[in-house]
């Protein structure tokens, strides 16, 4: 159906302006015609290196929603100069804020906002630099602003050569230019990783950043900018696909319903601004420690009847501990809540299959596994609980009828749907049910929640919910709202928020966990975790993941991963479920989960993805899963730049300080599958093709005279220079993994481990204790630091990471920095103490370790051996 578009029209100067004014405020009102009488304008600078726009009139009220954080525009904001204005022309020159030397944004670049209402509203950005002056964002003349039939649109001229990123879930490949997307959650179930829209969030977040020439510096590149939508309702975003003369190509994001508020953040490259959106929208959530290693699931796990699933399930550390594989965590499906007549009801306990699942939930605390279950939003009209609700208008209505929205819900096996409603999460008696139900699991001893199926995909915009809210909202409209302006996904932030207050206030000092399937921008300030939702299982699937897994963690879901083995499908086959570890096993959230209805695993778990399925390759994947908790320490500590800086765990390569690689920037490149496992550190490099034992890699540059080295982590341990392609080596036993030179990267034992021998680390909140190594157990103590640096022949280098207890709501912290230096015959390291905070069990020693085959010595350290590996003791200071 086509876009009915009426564009906006006839403005004046609202109020008086000058040159060389300081406002904090620039507004103009439309006044040509009753239509848009009472519309209004406004600019304003509420961070020195974003502007906001609003653009509101009687029946177009401001999207209302809490997904900005940022305070600061409540006060002054920050002032900007009127440079020149004509009133008579209609034009104005608007200088942007001081900019701070040390502000992200960077010194040194003039911008200046041209401002023209004759007719249409026309803003464009320009900006000063080595290139001399060039815009850096445009409106479409004489289309800026227009009104849909409830809504809003903004078409923009496109810089065809940038390279589009964000948008959170996307599917691939990376670059989003010349492609069209919905922002809205769906079930998605078994959707195509390259065609698939849309997924399962709502992120209307664009990063547009320019494509460097071969030669050019990072100085001699123009602005990145991303724009960013707070709206919760639903959208649409097309970028340069949308070609119509006489404008040609253009970009267009087409809001349902509601006025447009839109936030413009300018930095130096996609790292700023995705640093400024984290500070606008709230930083990610701190994941416990104990959610980095390998989370187990299945769903042919928790549906078993013979042998019933308790019994089954009951196996599981035991399994673990034959095959030798370490488990943080085990994902319980809803099979629990499956009542006598097969369906599926919400916080009801199947006492048939789990007859004592307190206990079952104690057995795993033992084996240092923490249990989360999964809970849904909805209930069948059967449900124990509908009519109570029902009365209290907790759930949804249609406007026509009075009556609640029953719409088909998923109910029991796969394919059958039952006739029921989500409940309605803006009404207290919604939430109340949540937490009551959220309760009633804690005190069985779940650790966290797991939030599924709550994209709240109801039909049509009309239905009604209650709009009770325990939040500020901005923009609030008061009473009973349409989901079409409230937004469906804002019932998925306030399941997320009463879980994670739940667990807050069960366990206040308890870093509280929850992983969605789905969510808006707001939801995430709550919830810790999230993942690509259901897959299915395929090749093609398994490349596109990796695509989806880079834009998710540029529009900060940075805990995030993929179901391995796919979710839907077939069994995968013993090669491709291996390829799929050694990727997942680099991702933020490693976790294998599927739900395989035709065939059963080798393994008599059911119908599930398990690391024992494939007898053959269990050596490789044994040897994936405890990678990834011998860099556990690293991935914990990439987690709090996470938090901290809103730096992606997984990043293209052309994140941060090698944008200025034109080589990065190549279709061969974005369309390929390396990623930085933190940016300039680690390159992985995956095999994700059938039969593939060998490939070309290329390593990437921070500047033209970039000349580090790559050192190649497996056999023949070789390096490689920046800028250089090399074929190497990928057998079925590894994918490419390299470390760039000067890195420092702190690793652990290769095993499950707890922070503390007493205390929260090793006490669940149900008072079992972790039962330990010595004990009988397959749970280590974090009692030994490894260090792994990447000297040249000569340089000097430094890096530093952060320890912390891993389960504190506000723990005390350590920062180790480490400094090196190398020449032909020697490399001097010296360890610091930055900070603290945190008294880890290692103490105060950490093992050096050179690349293999680097035979210098580490002067002033003692030599020691570890099987094979030659290391050295040097204490933090």
């Amino acid at each position: 159906m086509p876009i009915v578009e009426r564009d906006l029209h006839g403005w004046s100067l609202a109020g008086s302006a000058k040159p060389g004014e300081s406002l904090t405020s620039f507004s103009l009102k439309s006044s040509s015609s009753a239509t848009f009488q009472g519309f209004t304008f406004t600019l304003s600078f509420p961070l020195a290196n974003a502007y906001r726009v609003f653009v509101t009139g009687p029946d177009r009220p401001a999207p209302p929603h809490d997904n900005v954080i940022y305070k600061g525009e409540q006060d002054a904001g920050c002032p900007f100069t009127i440079r020149s204005i004509d009133e008579q022309k209609c034009q104005a020159v608007l200088a942007f804020p001081n900019q701070s030397p040390t502000h992200l944004d960077g010194a040194g670049r003039e911008r200046e906002l041209h401002l023209e209402w004759s007719e249409s509203l026309l803003l464009n950005v320009w900006e000063t630099n080595r290139n001399g002056k060039v815009r850096l964002i445009g409106d479409l003349p004489g289309r800026s602003y227009a009104m849909t039939e409830h809504g809003m649109i903004r078409h923009w001229w496109i810089e065809r050569n940038n390279l589009h990123v964000g948008l959170g879930e996307r599917a691939a490949p990376l670059d989003l230019t010349s492609r069209s997307f919905t922002m809205t959650g769906t079930d998605g179930a078994c959707y195509d990783a390259y065609e698939g829209d849309p997924l399962y969030k709502h992120t209307p977040f664009l990063i547009s950043t320019p494509r460097p020439e071969p030669g050019d510096g990072p100085e001699s590149l123009p602005s990145t900018y991303a724009i960013y939508h707070p709206t919760n309702s639903v959208a649409t975003w097309d970028i340069g696909r949308w070609h119509d003369d006489p404008w040609g190509y253009h970009k267009t994001f087409v809001q349902d319903w509601g006025g447009l508020e839109e936030w413009v953040l300018v930095g130096k490259g996609v790292k700023e601004v995705v640093r400024t959106f984290g500070e606008l929208v709230g930083m990610p959530k701190l994941v416990p420690r104990d959610w980095l290693g390998y989370l187990a699931s299945g769903m042919g796990l928790g549906e078993s009847d013979k042998p019933i699933a308790q019994e089954l399930l009951s196996t599981w550390p035991d399994l673990c501990k034959k095959h030798d594989i370490p488990c943080s965590a085990m994902h319980l499906s809803s099979g629990y809540t499956v009542g006598e007549d097969g369906n599926r009801y919400t916080f009801h306990m199947n006492t048939r299959r789990y007859p004592d699942f307190k206990g079952m939930i104690k057995l795993f605390h033992k084996a240092g596994i923490k249990i989360v279950p999964n809970i849904k939003p909805y209930m069948l009209d059967s449900h124990e609980a509908y009519d109570k609700l029902h009365a209290a208008n907790a759930l949804f209505h249609d406007p026509w009828t009075k009556n609640p929205v029953k719409t088909r819900i998923w109910s029991s096996a796969v394919g059958v749907t039952g006739k029921g409603g989500w409940v309605d999460m803006t009404s207290p008696e919604g939430r109340q049910w949540w937490a009551d139900g959220v309760q009633s699991l804690i005190d069985l001893g779940c650790d966290g929640m797991w939030n599924d199926n709550d994209e709240y995909h109801l039909h049509d915009d009309a239905f009604i919910c209650r709009n009770d809210m325990p939040v500020n909202m901005r923009n609030a409209v008061k009473g009973e709202t349409n989901i079409g302006l409230m937004g469906r996904m804002l019932n998925t932030e306030m399941m997320g928020k009463i879980s994670h207050d739940t667990l807050i206030k069960n366990n206040p000092d308890r870093r509280p966990f929850i992983v969605t399937r789905s969510g808006n921008v707001g939801t995430f300030k709550y919830v810790a975790s999230t993942w690509s939702g259901d897959n299915e299982t395929s090749w093609k699937n398994l490349r596109g993941s990796q695509a989806i897994q880079l834009n998710a963690g540029l529009s900060l879901m940075q805990s995030y991963g993929s179901d391995i083995g796919g979710f839907g499908g077939p069994l995968p086959t013993p090669e491709m479920f291996t390829r799929w570890v050694q990727l997942g096993v680099t991702h933020s959230r490693f976790c294998i989960h599927s739900f395989k209805p035709n065939k059963v695993d080798p393994s008599g778990a059911g119908a599930t993805n398990t690391p024992w399925m494939y007898p053959e390759v269990l050596p490789i994947i044994r040897e994936a899963i405890k990678w990834r908790y011998e860099f556990l320490p690293y991935f914990n500590s990439l987690m709090w730049s996470s938090h901290l800086e809103a730096e992606p765990t997984n990043a293209p390569l052309m994140y941060g300080d090698f944008a200025s690689d034109a080589n990065l920037f190549s279709e061969e490149s974005l369309n390929g599958f390396d990623a930085w496992i933190g940016a300039g550190r680690l390159l992985s490099a995956p095999a994700l093709f059938e039969g593939l034992l060998s490939r070309e890699v290329y390593f990437p540059k921070s500047s033209p005279k970039d000349t580090s080295l790559y050192f190649d982590l497996h056999a023949p341990y070789g390096s490689h220079a920046a800028g250089s392609r090399a074929i190497v080596s990928t057998p079925l036993e590894h994918m490419g993994l390299f470390a760039r030179e000067g890195s420092v990267i702190p690793i652990g034992k290769s095993v499950n481990t707890v922070t503390q021998t007493q205390g929260p680390a090793r006490t669940t909140h149900d008072g079992v204790d972790v039962v330990l190594e010595s004990e009988g157990g397959v749970v280590a103590l974090d009692d030994w630091r490894g260090v792994l640096i990447f000297p040249g022949e000569a340089g000097q280098y430094s890096g530093e990471w952060i320890e912390d207890d891993g389960i504190s709501t506000k723990p005390s912290v350590s920062t180790i920095h480490v400094s090196y230096s190398a020449t032909k015959d020697k490399v001097t390291v010296k360890a610091q103490w930055k900070e603290h905070g945190f008294k880890p069990l290692w103490g105060d020693k950490i093992h050096i370790m050179l690349p293999y085959r680097d035979e210098r010595k580490v002067e002033g350290a003692e030599q020691v051996m570890r099987g094979e590996r030659k290391l050295w003791f040097v204490s933090v200071s």
